[in-house]
């Protein structure tokens, strides 16, 4: 469907050093993008849950690597905390000011893990900048977390037709007890030591930067619901706005003034002329994106058929089908 320019989104600026890994040819970039997935799950805030067909990603079977999952793809996040385990994804950042960096390196063959050293103090440095990193960083020095009360904000609406790189105060808030639950209109919060799981869902903006750091390094947000397309008004917005997000949004409204989900990752997927798209550098890393792409667009279209069953007047499947026999 052509959308005559309709849709154009801001391309965020990538860090030089980010840029030299997905593009040289130098050692330590070409390690990197080998092992892209282990870098991206290793530096990842969330955790990734799918049933993997292991078949398509071993090269000596396939021949081809292949990311294939079956059914639904989760993203969840875990409460922080002193816990016995080692600090993993999220709680990695912790300890991000300790120069060794010990409690980030897998134990693997020498030549691989000196590799792994010098990649990982590279990414490191790159996601100072984050401010998902900045906030759980902060959080190194606390002596009692669990008296740490985390919150992360899933109602961030920045113009994404004009580049806006979230800041700290817009993304996370970190505070000792419950005076600070209201910060935000929408949020998740995570308690200190508590093992709580939380889900990111599917059209949050945080999804895409809390899962994929290395596509988008300074927390750029992904897709939501009200991201306008290029010649909506304010007037219109504030006509026919989305009272809550967790609201199934009516199909109209939402194609005649914002970006839909396939929208917006047709225009990520597509390439430009002298515009340099990490996604489309990331190798397996970009089949995985795909794929859970791909799951997000075909939830979302069976999340509108199972919150509009009256208006597609599905009880008259039955007599078309008495029909047909």
């Amino acid at each position: 469907m052509l959308q005559k320019g309709q849709i154009r989104l801001a391309n965020p600026n990538t860090p030089p050093e980010l840029m030299r890994l997905w593009t040289s040819n130098e050692s330590d970039a070409r390690h990197f993008r080998q092992n892209i997935r282990f870098f991206n799950g290793h530096f990842s805030f969330t955790i990734l849950y799918c049933q993997l067909d292991r078949d398509t990603t071993d090269m000596r079977m396939a021949g081809i690597y292949t990311f294939r999952a079956h059914g639904q793809i989760y993203h969840n996040i875990h409460s922080f905390g002193n816990s016995h385990s080692d600090p993993k994804h999220l709680e990695l950042y912790f300890y991000d000011d300790d120069p060794s960096l010990e409690h980030r390196y897998r134990r693997c063959r020498e030549e691989m893990y000196e590799q792994d050293k010098h990649v990982i103090a590279i990414i490191t440095d790159i996601l100072r900048g984050n401010p998902y990193s900045q906030q759980f960083r902060s959080l190194g020095q606390a002596q009692n977390l669990e008296d740490y009360r985390l919150i992360l904000n899933f109602d961030q609406r920045l113009d994404q037709r004009t580049y806006n790189e979230p800041i700290n105060s817009e993304v996370a808030a970190v505070w000792i007890g419950n005076e600070r639950r209201d910060t935000y209109d929408r949020n998740v919060i995570l308690h200190g030591n508590n093992n709580e799981k939380k889900h990111i869902r599917s059209y949050y903006g945080c999804y895409d930067p809390l899962s994929y750091p290395l596509f988008f390094p300074r927390a750029e947000l992904g897709w939501h619901r009200k991201i306008p397309k290029r010649e909506t008004r304010e007037e219109d917005i504030g006509a026919k706005n989305i009272s809550n997000d967790d609201d199934p949004v009516p199909v109209s409204v939402l194609f005649s003034l914002w970006v839909t989900m396939k929208e917006y990752y047709c225009y990520k997927f597509h390439t430009r002329p002298g515009i340099f798209n990490p996604i489309l550098h990331g190798g397996r890393l970009f089949q995985q994106f795909a794929v859970d792409t791909y799951n997000k667009i075909e939830s979302s279209r069976l999340d509108y058929i199972w919150h509009n069953q009256k208006k597609i007047r599905a009880d008259l499947y039955q007599g078309l089908l008495d029909s047909i026999q």
